[in-house]
């Protein structure tokens, strides 16, 4: 993964804000609205990837029970995949998947795994898409070995609670399922803060 300079202020291109905003404005310019949230998300990771040293694929998937987390992002030598947990409101959806956007936006993404994904992971990544067990890769990926860096954490979850902030701006305002509450942000944050598996 190429190196990325650490973030800057609010005016610094590698800031949140900046960075978010650009993303978002470029991506509604390519769609007709109404747009849901999942073609968003996808449309938003088609934007973004020229910008990056690869292409970043998005995958909603059901994670297994007894996990913690509900979004991770598996950086492969041609892609990045990011994984987001398939029944998770909407507007939650947009939460997992900034704050993973916000890890390869900063070059965090070794908070987690170092060396990468898991050497068992990598294999099962390796077949065909229709034969992924993607619960099992979920799961590997999810369990490292390194506790997550507070400040790396913190960086990421500020990019999906920017992201989840545009939601009624680009989804419509009419949504109202899923409605994220401010028990819900501080369950977020505790997760993030306190599980070395990701968001």
């Amino acid at each position: 993964m190429k190196p990325v300079k650490p973030p800057g202020s609010a005016g610094s291109p590698r800031s949140p804000k900046r960075f978010l905003d650009r993303l978002v404005r470029d991506t509604a310019r390519t769609l007709t609205a109404p747009t849901g949230a999942e073609a968003f998300l996808h449309a938003l990771c088609a934007t973004l990837s020229p910008r990056l040293d690869r292409p970043v694929r998005l995958k909603f998937v059901t994670f297994p029970p007894g996990l913690d987390v509900s979004g991770v992002t598996l950086a492969l030598d041609e892609k990045y995949i990011v994984v987001v947990e398939d029944r998770a409101p909407d507007p939650h959806k947009f939460v997992i998947a900034g704050h993973e956007i916000g890890h390869i936006h900063y070059g965090t993404l070794d908070v987690h795994h170092p060396s990468g994904p898991p050497a068992a992971a990598r294999r099962l990544l390796s077949q065909a898409e229709e034969d992924i067990p993607w619960d099992r890769v979920v799961a590997m990926a999810a369990r490292s070995p390194v506790g997550a860096a507070a400040a790396a954490e913190w960086e990421a979850e500020e990019c999906g609670l920017r992201l989840a902030a545009k939601f009624s701006k680009v989804v419509g305002p009419g949504v109202a399922a899923g409605r994220l509450t401010q028990d819900t942000l501080t369950d977020r944050l505790s997760s993030s803060l306190g599980n070395i598996g990701g968001p």
